[in-house]
């Protein structure tokens, strides 16, 4: 056997398979493997090993036992993943398999655990029965206490199945029992109700709430569009007035361009006949002053 195959070895290998029952690790330095049973994976009970190690996967593992056969049985639990140290330098934690195993193997019965012993024997320290000495707690000078058998108890606190009496109390009993079921079932049941009814409650004030929103939002579309209706006719009516103002306005300007060239005009031929009668006066006055003038010079 080489030093790296030794009982109580530690060392860091490679997963090289993983199958139902645990999986098998290279052990460096030679080309054999060691099987880790589920068992020995964890402290904690593994039902699947493909669900905590995988093919390549490092691990610390520490050999256990080897078999005549070169079959080498490694374990994980006692050693620290993070550093590889031995958390089980004694050996205990493999004892206890090992004892855990020998007392049951597969296939077998377990056995009952008889206290018929136990209950029959009588204790040294202070002769009573159904314990061992190593159990008494009594202290020497102390009060004793001894077990009354079922056959000294009297009559009266044993119940017997043929008293009326006793079985009529256990029929109150159970009534009253059935009585108390019967009440919680309805108490659960009127809240149940009442928890109902509040739901429907609350689902039609919110149906109420959507329908109040959308009557507003129904109403504040049609204001909408009434607006923009009555300012696309207020503005039309504008425009149209505006229209009307100008033509009034041309209307009013053409008249009075009209009335001040009538004025014009009508100045102007005045101004003309004025000045042809003060012309035809002017010629006239001027003849008779000339005959007048002739007149005088005849007359000297």
């Amino acid at each position: 056997m080489s030093d790296t195959t030794r009982i109580n070895t530690i060392f860091l290998g490679e997963v090289a398979s993983v199958q139902n029952y645990g999986a098998f690790v290279k052990i460096p330095g030679t080309s054999n493997q060691g099987l880790v049973h589920r068992s020995q994976i964890s402290k904690v009970n593994v039902p699947d090993v493909s669900e905590v190690l995988a093919k390549g996967d490092r691990v610390w593992c520490k050999i256990v036992n080897t078999t005549d056969d070169g079959k080498i049985g490694l374990s994980m639990k006692v050693v620290d993943q993070g550093n590889g140290k031995d958390l089980d330098p004694a050996g205990v934690q493999m004892k206890l398999d090992e004892q855990r195993r020998k007392e049951w193997t597969p296939g077998e019965k377990r056995k009952t655990i008889s206290l018929e012993a136990v209950f029959n024997t009588t204790c040294s320290k202070c002769g009573t029965r159904g314990h061992l000495s190593k159990d008494c707690f009594q202290v020497a000078g102390g009060k004793t206490y001894e077990l009354l058998p079922e056959d000294a108890l009297p009559p009266s606190t044993i119940p017997s199945p043929n008293n009326k009496d006793t079985l009529d109390s256990l029929e109150k009993i159970r009534k009253k029992k059935e009585k108390k079921e019967a009440r919680k079932e309805r108490k659960e049941a009127k809240k149940r109700k009442k928890a109902a009814k509040k739901l429907k409650k609350k689902l039609k004030k919110k149906a109420k709430k959507v329908k109040k929103l959308k009557k507003k939002e129904s109403k504040h579309s049609s204001s909408d569009d009434s607006s923009d209706t009555s300012d696309s006719s207020s503005s039309s009516t504008e425009s149209e007035s505006d229209d009307e103002r100008h033509k009034k306005e041309k209307l009013n300007t053409s008249k009075s361009k009209t009335v001040e060239s009538h004025e014009r005009r009508s100045r102007s031929s005045s101004h003309a006949r004025i000045s042809k009668r003060s012309r035809s006066n002017s010629g006239y006055s001027q003849e008779r002053a000339d005959l007048e003038d002739r007149r005088k010079r005849r007359n000297y």
